[in-house]
């Protein structure tokens, strides 16, 4: 392993155990950003709409689908000059983006004089639908007289694998081919194309819907100009269509783009996308930012959900790097929006179990029965110059499917899904008996097989996120606390759904195997001195004595007995862990410590809801509320009232916001699903199997909220609109309308 950092070489990609680190060069950083996404399809642009040639290659922004960036290089100038951001909005459950803009002192174009700044408004409108680009550039001119423009569009690509966006080096690419121009029924046409590797040809159809004339054409790269003649507080409108890999009709619902007008445009985009995906779920508070925030993550939520098939919706991780499936994050996304989503949770179990390993492949990591870590389909998946066809290096993926699966169970008494997935899950269950505990000795391990898979196989998966007190790091194969914890899960919950399923001989063998691990688990990866949990034990049963956040995940799981867990709880909470906007992933007085790292010393909010979810799963509700003051405190200064995926762990310095991490994804996945697991952590909702009632257990307002409304919770065959009012340091329950046999009942600690 060796990562070059010399100042000479900063230009070059960074390669750690063979996978590409995201390096800072492959960021454009100091300039807002915006993300938006359909389907397999999603666009990062700057504060225009563009990703201008100026950035190009040197930056994340373009057009993406099948993880591949179609499109590097969209941009459009109005003589000769880039006009003025003012204002930007997504709308339409993430899959368009409005972009208002003005003219600065344009220069003149031939005899006309120059117009003078604050003339036009350039309204950009670009929405992804159905895998396609559809863009209007709307420009009204409120001056008392006419003028004329000549506006520039260029648009390139070189068809980068994500992987080679992220600073991946490739010995060898396929080939760019001649672009191709058109004219079909009086419409410019460019087909960009690119010979891959393995043998596909991927093409880029841009589809001019007004007169055009070429500046160049090469086969990265297109520029056609067209002048246009504004009268005086007119408008006019130009639209460009962009497909990938196939032609298309050009046509946005079943009407032509190019006889759409813009009110018509947004009329049918309201009507397709304009619904709630949790409908009719819906939690409104007195608390403006906290409405706000949850609108954004359902929207984000809504963003990242992706059809694997007509049946079959998935979260992809977060954009840009992981607009991809993963076993982890979807597993936990879908854990996290229960009860309020459930039909997120059948679709991610649809999946896994549909890719259940079934071979042994040390490329790629897979053994039978073991859930996959992540799938691509670009270029370099096909040619396997990467392993994720898909990857199956994930030491918790698995025990989270069977957790997810019980806790699903627990919300639907899906009773037909279950014994559909059951044999699925008995396969998985042999995979954390057998491969996942190859030594056999008692707990589940990872060891990297692939050489260009990951060294780390937990949620922090960096390659020196798993160290020792002197910061050595650790060496295969690494048993991590928190694996042991979703074991012990995973078995318990087995072990319920077996009972329920008359299958009792089962029930009770797991229920035995679960105990034995948690004994095992309290003997070796508890320090009695220190009171703590290991981070885990590596190659040679040596404990990695550092406090991280992975003990938090030892709460959710409840491995731990009560005299634990406390201790746990105060360790997590203490100034060497929490920052004043969340748990750090490790402590400030590790030697490992660095708050500007990935792993080492940021803070994550999913990492701190499976937390708080822990402490509500032992009654600390002090110490629970303490945590989400500090998430709803990182919303209320946030500049878009959303959870990014992490941000440094610096201490908190009075109001003053959380410093960002520059690599993180936004939308994520996780980080918008911890604000629904904060709530139903705070409210103590909970069901199980053997209940025909939801109870909300000691439930907990923050004093941020005095009243918390949720009408259409949907729990198996009823629904109820529920009031929670907070007064004199209690919250009150009171059911406004129920229908179906479920109950609900408040039970007070």
């Amino acid at each position: 392993m060796s990562i070059d950092t010399s100042l000479t070489n900063l230009s070059r990609p960074i390669v750690v155990d063979g996978i590409s680190y995201i390096p800072s060069t492959a960021l454009l950083v100091g300039i807002p950003k915006v993300s938006f996404k359909d389907d397999l399809a999603f666009a990062v642009v700057d504060y225009r709409g563009e990703s201008q040639r100026l950035y190009s290659p040197s930056s994340e922004l373009g057009f993406y689908y099948n993880d591949t960036r179609f499109i590097g290089i969209w941009e459009m100038t109005f003589n000769g000059v880039s006009p003025i951001p003012l204002d930007s909005e997504r709308l339409f459950g993430g899959n368009t983006a409005v972009f208002s803009m003005t003219n600065p002192d344009f220069p003149p174009m031939g005899a006309a004089g120059r117009i003078r700044r604050d003339s036009l408004l350039i309204r950009r409108v670009m929405t992804i639908w159905e895998d396609t680009l559809f863009e209007s550039v709307e420009i009204k001119n409120f001056a008392d007289q006419a003028h004329s423009l000549q506006v520039e569009q260029w648009v390139g690509g070189r068809f980068d694998d994500v992987f080679e966006v992220r600073g991946y080096a490739r010995p060898k690419r396929g080939k760019m081919l001649a672009s191709e121009e058109l004219s079909v029924d009086g419409r410019r046409v460019s087909i960009l194309q690119y010979e891959g590797l393995d043998g596909v040809t991927r093409k880029t159809f841009v589809y001019r819907h007004f007169s055009a004339e070429k500046i160049r054409v090469s086969p990265s790269l297109v520029g056609y100009f067209t002048r246009v003649d504004i009268p005086r507080k007119e408008s006019v409108c130009l639209r460009t269509v962009v497909s990938f890999d196939r032609p298309c009709n050009c046509k946005l619902g079943n009407k032509f783009y190019c006889d759409m007008s813009m009110a018509e445009k947004m009329a049918f985009l309201q009507s397709q996308h304009g619904f709630r995906p949790f409908h009719p779920l819906s939690i409104e508070s007195d608390n403006a930012i906290l409405n706000r925030s949850l609108q954004n993550a359902e929207m984000d939520i809504y963003t990242l959900l992706t059809y694997e098939n007509s049946e079959v919706i998935y979260p992809y991780a977060g954009i840009p790097w992981f607009s991809a499936p993963f076993g982890r994050d979807g597993m936990l996304t879908a854990y996290q929006l229960l009860p309020w989503y459930p039909k997120l949770a059948r679709g991610v179990l649809d999946f896994a179990f549909e890719h259940l390993g079934s071979n042994i492949d040390s490329f790629t990591d897979e053994q039978p029965g073991k859930v996959f870590h992540e799938m691509r389909r670009g270029e370099m998946a096909k040619t396997r110059e990467v392993p994720f066809i898909p990857y199956y290096g994930s030491v918790d993926s698995t025990p989270l499917c069977l957790i997810l699966l019980h806790e699903y169970i627990r919300w639907t008494l899906d009773a037909e899904r279950l014994k559909q997935w059951w044999p699925s899950a008995m396969r998985a269950l042999e995979w954390l008996e057998k491969w996942g505990d190859a030594d056999q000795d008692g707990f589940i391990e990872y060891a990297k097989q692939s050489p260009r898979g990951l060294v780390n196989q937990g949620w922090k998966d960096s390659h020196d996120s798993i160290m020792h007190a002197d910061g050595r790091l650790a060496q295969a194969p690494i048993r991590l606390c928190e694996a042991q914890g979703y074991a012990f899960r995973a078995k318990m919950g087995l072990a319920a759904l077996a009972g329920w399923l008359g299958k009792k001989d089962l029930a009770a063998s797991l229920r035995l195997d679960a105990l034995r691990l948690r004994s095992a688990f309290l003997e070796r990866f508890w320090d009695s001195g220190g009171k703590y949990v290991y981070l885990a034990l590596d190659g040679k049963m040596e404990p990695c004595a550092v406090r991280s956040s992975n003990m938090g995940h030892c709460l959710w799981s409840q491995i731990l007995f009560e005299e634990q867990a406390r201790e746990v709880s105060n360790h997590l909470l203490s100034d060497a862990m929490f920052s004043g906007y969340g748990i750090r992933t490790l402590a400030d007085t590790e030697v490992a410590f660095n708050p500007l790292s990935y792993h080492n010393g940021s803070v994550w909010p999913h990492d701190n809801s499976i937390i708080m979810e822990g402490l509500r799963l032992y009654g600390y509700t002090k110490e629970l509320e303490k945590l989400a003051m500090s998430m709803m405190d990182v919303l209320e200064v946030s500049d878009d009232f959303r959870l990014p995926e992490l941000y440094c762990g610096f201490r908190r310095r009075g109001d003053a916001p959380p410093i960002p991490y520059q690599v993180a994804c936004k939308p994520q996945a996780w980080a918008a699903g911890a604000v629904f697991l904060m709530m139903k952590s705070l409210l103590g909702l909970s069901m199980d199997i053997d209940q025909d009632h939801v109870v909300f257990n000691s439930p907990l307002l923050t004093p941020k909220v005095n009243l918390l409304e949720i009408k259409g919770l949907r729990c198996r065959n009823f629904e109820a609109d529920i009031i929670l009012r907070r007064s004199k340091g209690r919250t009150h329950v009171d059911v406004t309308r129920k229908s179906g046999n479920g109950r609900v009942l408040t039970v007070r600690g």
